[in-house]
This record gives C-alpha cells, sequence and structure tokens, in this order.
C-alpha cells in the first residue's frame, strides 16, 4: 500500500531533519539498505557456525569444557559474519532525490518544527500530536 502525499511529505521532513541533525548516521543509512545480505558472507558464515557447533559438540562430549567454549564462540562467529552485509559497494542504491527537494512539504508542519537545540525525538513527539490533532 503506497503512502499518502501527506506521509510521503512528512517522511521527507524527517529524512531532512535526521541529515541536518546527524550527517554521518544518514548517509550511513543511505549507504547500506536494510534487508540486502551479500549471499557469500552468509553460505560462509553458516559453514563456520555449523563447524563451530561441531567443535562444540565435541568438546562437550569428550569433556573439554574449553574446547566447548571455544566451539561456541567459533558458532558466534559464523553467525555474526553471516548476519553482516560485507562491503556494500559504493552506495549506488542510495536514491537521487535526497539532497535538493525543492521544500516537499510547504509551510505546513516545517513551521512548528522545534529549534535546532531541541532533540530529534521532542521533535518527533511534537509532530504526533500535531498530526494527532489535525486528523
Amino acid at each position: 500500500m503506497p503512502l499518502s502525499e501527506r506521509e510521503q511529505r512528512m517522511l521527507k521532513e524527517l529524512e531532512e531533519q535526521l541529515q541536518s541533525e546527524d550527517p554521518s548516521f544518514a548517509s550511513s543509512m543511505q549507504e547500506a539498505p536494510a534487508g540486502k545480505l551479500n549471499v557469500r558472507n552468509l553460505v560462509l558464515g553458516l559453514l563456520v557456525a555449523v563447524g563451530g557447533i561441531g567443535v562444540l559438540i565435541f568438546g562437550i562430549s569428550n569433556q573439554w569444557i574449553w574446547l566447548g567454549v571455544i566451539g561456541f564462540l567459533i558458532m558466534g562467529l559464523g553467525v555474526y559474519f553471516a548476519t553482516t552485509g560485507g562491503p556494500s559497494g559504493s552506495g549506488s542504491s542510495a536514491d537521487g532525490d535526497s539532497g535538493g527537494n525543492g521544500g516537499g512539504g510547504g509551510g505546513g508542519p516545517r513551521s512548528s518544527t522545534p529549534s535546532p537545540s531541541g532533540s530529534f525525538m521532542s521533535g518527533l513527539e511534537q509532530r504526533w500530536e500535531e498530526r494527532r490533532r489535525q486528523d
């Protein structure tokens, strides 16, 4: 279900506010889109995790606690490697319209945004209250 024009405008405003308050976080979110896993990392990570499970079981069956701990660590590293995206290219998946959107929302809710000294969350709370009052 597509977003309404008002919701799209609010989303653009939130993106602009995030970009102005924390540009490094905003750029990192644009570079690595959520949900894209590197298949190579996934397969290798799962193989390492399965190997770690094997070492864990072998260590426990022989009552070598230290080997069981090492197997658990190997298993954890394999899962971590499988779930990290790895190198994510050069950020070519970022939308081209994130920079200069000629003010997508006009002067509506923008006029009541908090001053730069306010926190991001307080701005979101104020917008939520405005939205509830308008609906």
